[in-house]
Parts: structure tokens; sequence; C-alpha cells
């Protein structure tokens, strides 16, 4: 005999797992075998150097990479490249924080886009290195310690061009002597992987920082490796150390990419 459930009464609820979260109280840890940060740690980061790019064909691009990772048909990804001049604000931001008019972006050669990343109103143009890492993190997903990763990449890069950089408590991003910003850095992660970045001023003209209120913090500076060096800086030779110390921070191999474009599949093309 076939006995029916009696659906008069809705079925007892299944007991779930809460999701895992990390603890915010826990010191910054370096990725290691025994506290890995990212999925594939142990793997390869492969580097594509774009050049100098406009923004939103690289956002798209990001996200088309973000997909790719996500169904393991490429893996972890490291974007390096300057922008032509873009001024960018995330979600939640202040449109108040960009001072300048849009007669203004027009006589700069600026644009302006509102993008899906955290934090504020940020710069970005030539003389600036940009970082988007296309990574996997693993579960539990801790961004904080994520962020930390970056700024710690950072912190080493300013020191191998000689430069003392660090973090101020309550502020994200990388400073010089905790009241001159040196790097901003704005992310997001979507089902396990990251897009968006950091931006590191190098040989950046910091005229353009003028034009709005930086990260929509008032009482603080914006400078560059080139300023507090007192000359100008190969950028080569900061992406090559900012590659490394991201690879580093991740726990990751660091490998380059084949010349060329990036592809639809995540493969550079001649």
């Amino acid at each position: 005999m076939v006995v029916m459930r009696d659906i008069s009464t809705p079925p007892e609820a299944v007991e779930r797992a809460p999701l895992r979260r990390p603890r915010r109280d826990l010191p910054h840890r370096p990725a290691s075998d025994e506290h890995p940060l990212l999925a594939a740690h142990g793997g390869r980061l492969t580097v594509e150097r774009l050049g100098t790019v406009p923004y939103r064909p690289t956002w798209e691009l990001q996200d088309e990479l973000a997909e790719q990772r996500r169904a393991r048909r490429i893996g972890d990804r490291l974007l390096l490249l300057e922008h032509f001049p873009v001024y960018t604000i995330g979600r939640g931001g202040d449109d108040g924080n960009l001072l300048a008019t849009s007669d203004r972006l027009r006589e700069l050669g600026a644009e302006y886009v509102r993008i899906d990343r955290g934090g504020d109103i940020t710069f970005h143009g030539p003389g600036q290195l940009v970082a988007y890492p296309i990574v996997e993190l693993k579960d539990p997903l801790d961004l904080r310690r994520y962020v930390r990763s970056l700024e710690e990449a950072i912190i080493a890069t300013a020191a191998r061009s000689g430069v003392d950089a660090g973090r101020v408590d309550g502020l994200t991003g990388v400073w010089v002597a905790g009241t001159r910003k040196l790097a901003a850095i704005g992310v997001r992660v979507k089902r396990g992987v990251t897009t968006h970045g950091l931006a590191l001023n190098v040989n950046t003209n910091l005229r353009w920082f003028d034009e709005m209120i930086p990260c929509g913090i008032r009482d603080k500076d914006v400078t560059s490796l080139a300023v507090e060096l007192g000359h100008s800086v190969e950028m080569e030779d900061v992406e090559a150390s900012l590659a490394d110390e991201l690879a580093r921070a991740f726990g990751l191999r660091l490998q380059d990419g084949p010349p060329g474009v990036i592809g639809p599949a995540g493969a550079s093309e001649q």
C-alpha cells in the first residue's frame, strides 16, 4: 500500500549548517599551506600586460574573464595596465565628491563612470599602475583578508622602490606617513571570483586629483612613488615588482601570459 504524505501541514524545516564567516577580530594571516587565501593555492597566476587601455572595455573584459574563471575554463589571472583618464565611483559613492563639471571633464578629456565595485570615487590615468586580479577566493570568502593581501603586496612593492608605506586604521588603501595616499583599492566578489582591484600612483600627475575629493576623504593628501622619491620611476620595474608581490601574497606562482590581446576564451590572440 502506498502511504501518501499529509499535505495539509507544511513539511518540517531541514536544519542547514550556517554559512561560515571568518572572524573579523583575528590578525591578518598571509597565505600559507595551512591557511590558503585562494581556491587554487599553490597554482599559477597568469599575468597579462595590456598597456594603456580605455576603461569600459577593460571592465567588460574583467567580467568576461571572471565568468571563465567560475566555469574553470581559465586559471587565476592578473591584468596589469594603465587607463586613459577616467574618474570612477563605486556602489553607494557620493557623486558630490566629483568637483569637476561635465564641461570641465570634456575640457580635460576624462570620463566619469559609475561602476559595481566597493568604495567611493577615484581616478585612473597615465602614470598610474592598475592591477585587476581575477582570482577565486577560498571558501569561506574572507574579503577583508583579500584586501589586506592587496595592501601587503603594494607596501612590499613600494619598499622595493625605496618608499616606506603602510596602512591607516579604519581606511582602505596604502599610505605614506599616514597622511598621503599612495594606492587606492576597490574590489568586487561575485560567486567567489574577484574583479576590480588596486591603483598605484607611480608617475601620475597629481593635479588630476584636484578635480575630486579622493575616496571621499577630505583631510588626506595624495602622493606617488615619483613624488616621494623626487624622480620618475620605470613603470616596467614597478609592474614586475607588483606582479611578484601579488603572487606571493596570494600563495601562487607567477606565469607570464603569451603576447597579444586576450580573446573571448581567456587566451591571448595575436
